[in-house]
Protein backbone atom coordinates (compact mmCIF):
# COMPACT_ATOMS: atom_id res chain seq x y z
CA UNK A 1 0.00 0.00 0.00
CA UNK A 2 1.37 3.57 -0.80
CA UNK A 3 1.53 6.22 -3.74
CA UNK A 4 4.49 8.34 -4.26
CA UNK A 5 7.41 7.36 -6.17
CA UNK A 6 9.62 7.02 -3.04
CA UNK A 7 6.92 3.98 -2.37
CA UNK A 8 7.22 2.97 -5.93
CA UNK A 9 10.72 2.38 -5.63
CA UNK A 10 10.26 0.23 -2.46
CA UNK A 11 7.86 -1.88 -4.53
CA UNK A 12 10.59 -2.29 -7.23
CA UNK A 13 13.18 -3.49 -4.11
CA UNK A 14 9.54 -5.71 -2.81
CA UNK A 15 8.97 -7.32 -6.12
CA UNK A 16 12.35 -8.69 -6.86
CA UNK A 17 12.43 -10.72 -3.48
CA UNK A 18 8.76 -11.48 -2.85
CA UNK A 19 5.20 -12.37 -4.34
CA UNK A 20 3.42 -9.13 -4.55
CA UNK A 21 0.18 -10.57 -4.73
CA UNK A 22 -2.40 -7.23 -5.00
CA UNK A 23 -0.87 -3.31 -4.65
CA UNK A 24 -3.28 -0.58 -3.09
CA UNK A 25 -2.83 3.32 -3.73
CA UNK A 26 -4.66 6.42 -4.12
CA UNK A 27 -7.36 7.13 -6.65
CA UNK A 28 -6.34 8.69 -10.01
CA UNK A 29 -6.96 12.35 -10.21
CA UNK A 30 -7.52 15.07 -13.37
CA UNK A 31 -4.17 17.04 -13.41
CA UNK A 32 -3.14 20.00 -15.82
CA UNK A 33 -4.81 22.51 -17.55
CA UNK A 34 -5.90 19.02 -20.44
CA UNK A 35 -7.43 17.59 -16.67
CA UNK A 36 -5.18 14.90 -17.84
CA UNK A 37 -5.74 11.43 -15.69
CA UNK A 38 -2.91 11.42 -13.47
CA UNK A 39 -1.46 7.75 -11.59
CA UNK A 40 0.23 7.67 -8.72
CA UNK A 41 3.88 6.02 -9.36
CA UNK A 42 2.80 2.97 -7.35
CA UNK A 43 0.00 2.37 -9.90
CA UNK A 44 1.99 2.82 -12.63
CA UNK A 45 4.63 0.64 -11.79
CA UNK A 46 2.45 -2.15 -10.86
CA UNK A 47 0.24 -1.85 -14.32
CA UNK A 48 4.07 -2.70 -15.52
CA UNK A 49 4.42 -5.64 -13.83
CA UNK A 50 1.12 -7.56 -14.43
CA UNK A 51 0.10 -6.67 -10.44
CA UNK A 52 -3.42 -6.29 -9.64
CA UNK A 53 -4.11 -2.82 -8.71
CA UNK A 54 -6.80 -1.38 -5.72
CA UNK A 55 -7.69 2.33 -5.64
CA UNK A 56 -10.31 2.45 -3.22
CA UNK A 57 -11.60 5.84 -1.89
CA UNK A 58 -10.28 4.34 1.64
CA UNK A 59 -9.54 0.97 2.58
CA UNK A 60 -10.69 0.62 5.94
CA UNK A 61 -13.75 1.05 4.68
CA UNK A 62 -13.58 -1.54 1.83
CA UNK A 63 -10.96 -4.03 3.57
CA UNK A 64 -12.77 -7.27 2.04
CA UNK A 65 -11.41 -6.37 -1.03
CA UNK A 66 -8.36 -7.91 0.30
CA UNK A 67 -9.73 -11.14 1.33
CA UNK A 68 -9.43 -12.91 -2.08
CA UNK A 69 -5.90 -12.08 -2.53
CA UNK A 70 -5.31 -13.94 1.13
CA UNK A 71 -2.21 -11.64 1.98
CA UNK A 72 0.49 -13.40 4.48
CA UNK A 73 1.60 -9.54 5.44
CA UNK A 74 0.70 -5.89 4.47
CA UNK A 75 3.35 -3.35 3.53
CA UNK A 76 2.84 0.18 3.85
CA UNK A 77 4.78 3.39 2.61
CA UNK A 78 3.72 6.80 2.44
CA UNK A 79 0.53 5.69 1.63
CA UNK A 80 -1.58 8.59 2.96
CA UNK A 81 -4.32 6.68 4.37
CA UNK A 82 -5.19 5.41 8.15
CA UNK A 83 -5.84 2.32 8.24
CA UNK A 84 -8.70 1.04 10.77
CA UNK A 85 -8.28 -2.47 12.35
CA UNK A 86 -10.21 -4.15 10.09
CA UNK A 87 -7.13 -3.91 7.46
CA UNK A 88 -4.40 -4.52 10.41
CA UNK A 89 -6.04 -7.78 10.54
CA UNK A 90 -6.47 -8.71 7.11
CA UNK A 91 -3.22 -10.66 6.88
CA UNK A 92 -1.76 -13.41 9.22
CA UNK A 93 1.07 -11.47 10.50
CA UNK A 94 -0.37 -7.74 10.15
CA UNK A 95 1.00 -4.54 8.80
CA UNK A 96 4.35 -3.44 8.78
CA UNK A 97 5.31 0.28 7.68
CA UNK A 98 8.77 1.90 5.84
CA UNK A 99 8.95 4.94 7.59
CA UNK A 100 11.34 7.91 6.98
CA UNK A 101 12.67 8.47 10.46
CA UNK A 102 14.28 7.32 12.98
CA UNK A 103 11.30 6.84 15.40
CA UNK A 104 10.26 7.96 17.90
CA UNK A 105 11.81 11.19 16.30
CA UNK A 106 9.31 12.97 13.63
CA UNK A 107 6.47 10.37 13.71
CA UNK A 108 3.93 11.83 10.94
CA UNK A 109 3.30 12.64 7.36
CA UNK A 110 6.45 14.53 6.97
CA UNK A 111 9.23 13.13 8.68
CA UNK A 112 12.33 13.72 5.98
CA UNK A 113 10.85 17.38 5.43
CA UNK A 114 10.78 18.54 8.66
CA UNK A 115 14.15 16.97 9.53
CA UNK A 116 15.93 19.32 7.06
CA UNK A 117 13.54 22.13 8.02
CA UNK A 118 14.92 21.47 11.31
CA UNK A 119 18.63 21.34 10.07
CA UNK A 120 19.24 17.63 10.96
CA UNK A 121 22.38 16.00 10.31
CA UNK A 122 21.08 12.52 10.75
CA UNK A 123 18.01 10.87 9.60
CA UNK A 124 16.96 7.16 8.62
CA UNK A 125 14.64 4.85 7.97
CA UNK A 126 12.37 2.60 10.51
CA UNK A 127 10.44 -0.47 9.73
CA UNK A 128 7.77 -0.91 12.49
CA UNK A 129 4.43 -2.98 12.96
CA UNK A 130 2.01 -0.83 12.59
CA UNK A 131 -1.11 -0.26 15.26
CA UNK A 132 -3.70 2.51 15.16
CA UNK A 133 -1.71 4.43 16.75
CA UNK A 134 0.15 6.95 14.30
CA UNK A 135 3.68 5.54 13.52
CA UNK A 136 3.55 4.16 17.20
CA UNK A 137 4.08 0.80 17.01
CA UNK A 138 7.26 -1.27 17.86
CA UNK A 139 9.83 -0.91 15.66
CA UNK A 140 11.26 -4.06 14.39
CA UNK A 141 14.48 -2.55 12.48
CA UNK A 142 16.18 0.76 11.23
CA UNK A 143 19.08 2.30 9.14
CA UNK A 144 20.80 5.42 9.45
CA UNK A 145 21.10 8.17 6.80
CA UNK A 146 23.64 11.30 6.95
CA UNK A 147 21.71 14.58 5.75
CA UNK A 148 24.21 16.32 3.26
CA UNK A 149 24.49 19.94 4.14
CA UNK A 150 22.94 21.24 0.86
CA UNK A 151 20.60 18.14 0.36
CA UNK A 152 16.58 19.06 -0.50
CA UNK A 153 13.96 16.78 0.68
CA UNK A 154 13.79 15.78 -2.65
CA UNK A 155 17.33 14.31 -2.44
CA UNK A 156 17.53 12.85 0.88
CA UNK A 157 14.44 10.97 0.07
CA UNK A 158 16.42 9.41 -2.71
CA UNK A 159 18.70 8.34 -0.86
CA UNK A 160 16.78 6.76 1.37
CA UNK A 161 15.46 4.36 -0.38
CA UNK A 162 18.47 1.75 -0.78
CA UNK A 163 18.63 1.96 2.80
CA UNK A 164 14.67 1.42 3.44
CA UNK A 165 14.59 -1.45 0.91
CA UNK A 166 17.62 -3.00 2.56
CA UNK A 167 15.76 -2.67 6.16
CA UNK A 168 12.29 -3.88 4.59
CA UNK A 169 13.87 -6.94 3.34
CA UNK A 170 15.71 -7.45 6.17
CA UNK A 171 12.42 -7.65 8.37
CA UNK A 172 10.53 -9.45 6.07
CA UNK A 173 13.12 -12.20 6.35
CA UNK A 174 12.77 -11.88 10.21
CA UNK A 175 9.40 -12.18 10.39
CA UNK A 176 9.03 -14.90 7.88
CA UNK A 177 11.53 -16.93 9.80
CA UNK A 178 10.20 -16.04 13.29
CA UNK A 179 13.19 -13.73 14.46
CA UNK A 180 11.77 -10.77 14.67
CA UNK A 181 12.18 -8.25 17.67
CA UNK A 182 9.06 -5.88 18.23
CA UNK A 183 11.10 -2.99 20.22
CA UNK A 184 8.29 -0.61 21.85
CA UNK A 185 9.21 2.82 20.76
CA UNK A 186 9.89 5.43 23.78
CA UNK A 187 7.52 8.05 24.43
CA UNK A 188 9.32 10.23 26.32
CA UNK A 189 11.19 10.89 22.76
CA UNK A 190 8.26 11.44 20.36
CA UNK A 191 8.39 13.98 18.04
CA UNK A 192 6.03 14.93 15.26
CA UNK A 193 5.98 16.03 11.45
CA UNK A 194 2.61 17.59 10.56
CA UNK A 195 1.47 17.21 6.80
CA UNK A 196 2.71 19.91 4.71
CA UNK A 197 1.21 22.62 2.91
CA UNK A 198 1.29 25.50 0.66
CA UNK A 199 0.01 28.14 3.46
CA UNK A 200 3.15 27.28 5.40
CA UNK A 201 5.26 27.72 2.73
CA UNK A 202 6.11 31.43 2.92
CA UNK A 203 9.20 32.60 4.26
CA UNK A 204 9.12 35.00 7.46
CA UNK A 205 12.42 37.28 6.94
CA UNK A 206 12.35 37.79 10.64
CA UNK A 207 13.85 34.25 11.03
CA UNK A 208 17.62 33.28 11.09
CA UNK A 209 19.39 33.16 7.22
CA UNK A 210 20.68 29.75 7.74
CA UNK A 211 17.35 28.35 9.35
CA UNK A 212 16.01 29.55 5.84
CA UNK A 213 18.02 28.20 4.31
CA UNK A 214 17.20 24.86 5.59
CA UNK A 215 13.34 26.04 5.31
CA UNK A 216 14.00 26.03 1.55
CA UNK A 217 15.92 23.02 1.35
CA UNK A 218 13.02 21.09 3.00
CA UNK A 219 9.77 22.52 1.31
CA UNK A 220 11.61 21.40 -2.35
CA UNK A 221 10.16 19.99 -4.20
CA UNK A 222 7.25 20.54 -2.91
CA UNK A 223 5.30 22.73 -1.98
CA UNK A 224 8.08 25.02 -2.30
CA UNK A 225 8.92 28.06 0.04
CA UNK A 226 8.09 31.77 -1.74
CA UNK A 227 7.58 35.19 -1.06
CA UNK A 228 5.86 37.97 -2.39
CA UNK A 229 6.97 40.46 -4.84
CA UNK A 230 4.91 43.64 -6.24
CA UNK A 231 2.10 41.11 -5.69
CA UNK A 232 3.16 38.50 -7.52
CA UNK A 233 4.30 35.02 -5.62
CA UNK A 234 8.26 34.23 -6.33
CA UNK A 235 9.15 30.43 -6.02
CA UNK A 236 12.95 30.00 -3.96
CA UNK A 237 14.52 26.71 -4.86
CA UNK A 238 17.65 27.17 -3.46
CA UNK A 239 18.95 29.51 -1.24
CA UNK A 240 22.04 30.54 0.73
CA UNK A 241 23.23 32.53 3.94
CA UNK A 242 25.41 35.68 3.91
CA UNK A 243 27.32 36.87 6.31
CA UNK A 244 25.92 40.24 6.49
CA UNK A 245 26.13 43.23 9.35
CA UNK A 246 23.82 44.98 7.81
CA UNK A 247 21.44 46.39 10.70
CA UNK A 248 18.06 46.76 8.54
CA UNK A 249 14.25 46.17 8.25
CA UNK A 250 13.74 41.95 7.92
CA UNK A 251 12.89 41.36 4.54
CA UNK A 252 14.85 44.31 2.91
CA UNK A 253 16.66 43.61 -0.33
CA UNK A 254 20.13 44.63 0.29
CA UNK A 255 21.73 43.48 -2.91
CA UNK A 256 20.02 42.91 -6.41
CA UNK A 257 22.95 42.77 -9.02
CA UNK A 258 24.36 40.90 -11.60
CA UNK A 259 27.60 40.82 -9.06
CA UNK A 260 25.92 39.78 -5.90
CA UNK A 261 23.13 38.46 -6.85
CA UNK A 262 19.02 38.58 -4.54
CA UNK A 263 20.19 39.24 -1.14
CA UNK A 264 17.75 40.00 1.32
CA UNK A 265 18.23 40.71 4.91
CA UNK A 266 16.46 38.55 7.81
CA UNK A 267 16.48 38.62 11.51
CA UNK A 268 20.08 37.35 11.98
CA UNK A 269 22.43 37.85 8.57
CA UNK A 270 20.93 37.98 4.97
CA UNK A 271 19.69 35.54 2.73
CA UNK A 272 21.14 34.98 -1.03
CA UNK A 273 18.34 33.89 -3.19
CA UNK A 274 20.50 31.26 -5.57
CA UNK A 275 17.54 29.98 -7.84
CA UNK A 276 14.03 31.39 -7.86
CA UNK A 277 11.02 30.43 -10.42
CA UNK A 278 8.41 33.99 -11.44
CA UNK A 279 4.42 32.64 -12.12
CA UNK A 280 4.71 30.87 -15.30
CA UNK A 281 8.04 31.29 -16.16
CA UNK A 282 11.39 28.80 -15.75
CA UNK A 283 13.55 28.45 -13.12
CA UNK A 284 16.22 30.74 -13.15
CA UNK A 285 19.62 32.00 -11.10
CA UNK A 286 19.00 34.66 -8.60
CA UNK A 287 21.71 36.94 -10.92
CA UNK A 288 20.17 36.38 -13.58
CA UNK A 289 16.78 37.81 -11.76
CA UNK A 290 18.50 40.80 -10.98
CA UNK A 291 19.78 41.83 -14.67
CA UNK A 292 18.09 44.83 -15.47
CA UNK A 293 16.40 45.31 -12.11
CA UNK A 294 16.88 47.78 -9.41
CA UNK A 295 15.08 46.37 -6.05
CA UNK A 296 17.22 47.54 -3.35
CA UNK A 297 15.99 49.17 -0.51
CA UNK A 298 12.85 47.75 -1.27
CA UNK A 299 11.02 45.75 1.89
CA UNK A 300 9.25 42.39 0.95
CA UNK A 301 6.25 41.44 2.85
Amino acid sequence: MGSPQFAADVLAGIVEKHDVVCVVTQPDTLAGRGHQIHMSPVKQFALEHQIPVLQPQKISAEADLLEKYHPDIIVTCAFGQILRQNVLDAAPHGVINVHGSLLPRYRGAAPVQWAVINGEKQTGVTILQTELGLDSGPMICSASLEIQPAATAGEVLHAMVPIGIQALLQALDEIEKGTAKFVPQNPKLVTMSPMLNKAMAKIDWCKKAVDLVNFVRGLNPWPIAYFNLNQELVKVYVASAVDSNVKTKPGTIVSCDARNGLVIACGEGALRIESLQLPGKKIISGKDFCNGRDLRAMVLE
